[in-house]
């Protein structure tokens, strides 16, 4: 689940605060961030792959790719040994 928050008035520029769930809560202070960069932040191990949970399934997130946090993101992570 990610909850936004948005900050500043005309004087200031706008900063965009997003929590991340990743087994704990993390945030961001951007809504496009990189699998890595989710990785990094959560500690998830290299050898690791990243998921977001999705109706339907789960999507897969490669480290290099950008991706746009919404309201109610979920993530997780799994050796990759235990990817089919």
């Amino acid at each position: 689940m990610t909850d936004t928050k948005e900050t500043g008035g005309e004087d200031q520029p706008s900063r965009i605060s997003i929590n991340v769930v990743v087994q704990n809560r993390y945030t961001f202070d951007t809504k496009v961030v990189t699998g890595r960069q989710i990785k990094e932040r959560a500690n998830i191990p290299t050898g690791f792959s990243l998921f977001r949970r999705v109706q339907g399934g789960n999507e897969p997130i490669a480290d290099d790719e950008s991706l746009e946090l919404h309201y109610g993101d979920h993530f997780f992570s799994r050796p990759l040994s235990n990817v089919a």
